[in-house]
């Protein structure tokens, strides 16, 4: 009796080592399952795609662009990504930005630039209305590092360019040296944040860092 009691204890126990085995194999696959779904629910959405934030135009879509320019930058592969203020009613059509003209050589002299985008970094590209010494690219930088997230956490792509002249500009270090300026540069502005005066000069960019302040 005490064998077959044995026996018996000994096939219970099996059978009782089978069942917390697969009880356990349960509990963990489960346990695997409830972990992943509450890793999903806690990252919720999926992540941003951040280039997917940015609004971007053809340089074929700006009509006022000089039709050579048009072709240099197409040849460049460019698209003008968008400086998003976050007041557009989306009602009203959106003017171009980051295309800007003005005298970035000399006076009198028309020039274009324009924000050129190759998906990744932008930089600016000039076309010049004369033969110039000063190149023709300048400060190609990081689309991302220009995302900027509002009060409703939605990104907005805020680098923004602009001809400024000296009576706009205000004090920037290190500028008085050049003053009377003799033309417009270019203002490259992270909106809200930071500025770089670009100028043209002897041949060579001349970069004039400070605050920007604005939110347009």
């Amino acid at each position: 009796m005490t064998r077959i009691a044995g026996t018996q204890r000994f096939t219970y126990v099996g059978r009782g080592l089978s069942g917390v085995v697969a009880l356990l194999g349960f509990t963990a696959i489960a346990g695997f399952f409830l972990e992943s779904h509450a890793q999903q629910t806690k990252a919720g959405k999926p992540p941003i795609n951040k280039e997917s934030a940015i609004r971007r135009l053809q340089p074929a879509d700006v009509a006022e662009l000089p039709p050579e320019f048009v072709e240099k930058l197409k040849t460049r592969g460019c698209t003008i990504p968008q400086f998003d203020s976050g007041t557009d009613s989306g009602d009203v059509p959106r003017e171009a930005t980051n295309v800007i003209h003005g005298e970035f050589a000399r006076r009198r002299q028309k020039d274009w630039a324009v924000l050129c985008s190759n998906g990744k970094t932008s930089t600016i590209v000039i076309y010049w209305g004369k033969a110039t010494a000063c190149p023709s690219s300048l400060a190609r930088l990081d689309d991302a590092h220009y995302l900027k997230a509002g009060g409703d956490k939605t990104l907005r792509y805020s680098r923004a360019i602009r001809a400024l002249g000296e009576d706009d500009m205000g004090e920037r270090a290190g500028i008085t040296a050049l003053k009377p300026l003799a033309h417009q540069g270019i203002d490259d502005r992270f909106v809200g944040k930071s500025s770089a005066f670009f100028y043209c000069n002897d041949g060579k960019w001349k970069i004039f860092p400070g605050k920007d302040a604005s939110s347009q």
